[in-house]
């Protein structure tokens, strides 16, 4: 009798190990487990934007290019603004193959056409810029005088490639505004700020001074639904 109690209680423990093991086997791994799993492992964004280049899948921009009623292309700051997210914000070596291949996408032949070769001319504006700024060896505070020459310079850069009807819907404002700030670098203002206004304004005028030797920078222009 002794026995077969005996018996039956190694019967009971081997099943009660049995039944954890296979519980252990079955289980959903913890926290810590799935975190260092790498199916489940998020892409940085630096991942993401990498693989995005080399695969040039990049959808591009989400605005809608204007055309006039037939079928014309309008270089307004929305296809400057495609064009900055590719040459810009891109720094893969097929950049400009992307922004050709998008435009090609979006646009009707004739348009296209247009915008390729006006690609190619914004794609060399902005390489020449940015060797051109390098030669002016802009240290610190900038002196009106060269700031100034260099205005004058990069105006006729961007006339001989993008022509004088781009050049003033593009970086018209921000001329005004560049000429609006020398001028008061020239004959600063010996008062003190008299409100929050004025202080915003002087601040405003010190960015563009320094926007003006800085690299070639994307613009920023409001996104709109995608046409189809």
């Amino acid at each position: 009798m002794k026995q077969g109690y005996a018996l039956t209680g190694v019967v009971a423990a081997l099943l009660a190990a049995l039944t954890l093991f296979v519980s252990q086997l079955t289980a959903e791994p913890s926290p810590a487990q799935a975190s260092a799993s790498p199916t489940s492992a998020t892409p940085s964004a630096a991942a993401v934007r990498f693989f995005r280049e080399l695969g040039n899948s990049d959808p591009g921009p989400q605005l809608e290019l204007a055309l006039t009623d037939t079928q014309q292309l309008i270089a307004d700051g929305a296809l400057r603004a495609v064009m900055d997210y590719f040459l810009l914000e891109r720094s893969d070596d097929g950049r400009l193959q992307a922004l050709r291949d998008y435009l090609l996408k979006r646009l009707p032949p004739a348009a296209a056409q247009d915008a390729l070769q006006l690609a190619d001319h914004y794609s060399a504006y902005l390489a020449q810029h940015d060797a051109l700024l390098v030669a002016q060896n802009f240290v610190g505070a900038p002196d009106p005088v060269r700031l100034a020459s260099w205005q004058q310079q990069r105006r006729q850069l961007r006339v001989r490639l993008l022509g004088e009807r781009i050049t003033e819907e593009w970086f018209g404002t921000e001329d005004t505004y560049l000429t609006q700030a020398l001028t008061e670098a020239a004959h600063p203002s010996d008062t003190p700020v008299a409100d929050e206004d004025e202080a915003r304004h002087r601040a405003h005028m010190q960015q563009v001074l320094r926007d003006a030797v800085s690299n070639a920078a994307p613009v920023r222009y409001p996104a709109a639904p995608m046409a189809n």
